[in-house]
């Protein structure tokens, strides 16, 4: 989708100015991400961060709203012209948004773990789908600024892979004698963790489907991402 998009917005520098907000979205909740996570470690100070992931953030929903204002612009210029494809782009920039918000989420739950996370059980099985999402950042803004089906499909796959990861965790939530304040965090950081798996799904998704199929790939991304808001 994004790629025929691309297509026909080529010799339109306005519309090429929205892919690269969105390119600039990834790249904003990539460092959200990033900051909460190693608050999360113990390797930076929450309150050292906060204001930075907090404009950070803010820069996302700035974004998002610009992208919206731009495409219904360009509608009321263009009427009945390409409004499948602003459609796409506005869904992209929603879960971008998402994104951003989640890791804010991540950065506050960690800011309430008094000793970090690194010192809780089930830390072990967390580490390793944190450093899968953190790397998903730099492919998907490359496949959203190239329109790269490719990387795409890569990121689409492994968000299966993710997944699946993520729900062992849940499991494991179950069966972990942990105290209540414990208990309480890791459930909200795995749930916190399998949102932004999804919403960089649906992300994905815009790049390679048509519209009818974005967020309804392998079983509903969407749907997924909206039972656990």
């Amino acid at each position: 989708m994004l790629k025929d998009i691309a297509l026909m917005w080529k010799k339109d520098s306005p519309m090429r100015e929205i892919v690269n907000m969105l390119g600039r979205m990834v790249a904003a909740g990539e460092y959200v991400f990033n900051q909460a996570w190693q608050v999360c470690l113990g390797q930076v100070i929450a309150e050292a961060a906060r204001d930075s992931l907090k404009g950070r953030d803010k820069e996302v929903n700035k974004l998002e709203r610009e992208v919206r204002r731009r495409l219904l612009e360009h509608l009321s210029i263009n009427p009945g012209m390409d409004a499948s494809g602003c459609l796409a782009v506005m869904v992209m920039a929603k879960d971008l948004e998402r994104i951003g918000d989640h890791g804010r989420n991540l950065f506050e739950l960690a800011a309430k773990a008094e000793h970090g996370v690194t010192g809780m059980k089930l830390f072990g099985q967390m580490k390793p789908i944190s450093e899968k999402i953190s790397a998903y950042f730099p492919r998907l803004q490359r496949a959203v600024l190239d329109s790269s089906e490719e990387l795409a499909h890569g990121i689409l796959a492994d968000y299966q892979v993710l997944k699946h990861e993520i729900k062992s965790l849940q499991a494991a939530l179950f069966t972990t004698d942990m105290p209540g304040k414990e208990a309480v965090i890791s459930t909200l950081l795995a749930r916190t963790l399998m949102r932004i798996n999804a919403h960089i799904g649906n992300a994905a998704s815009a790049v390679i489907f048509p519209l009818e199929n974005i967020d309804y790939v392998s079983r509903g991304l969407r749907k997924q991402a909206e039972e656990d808001e």
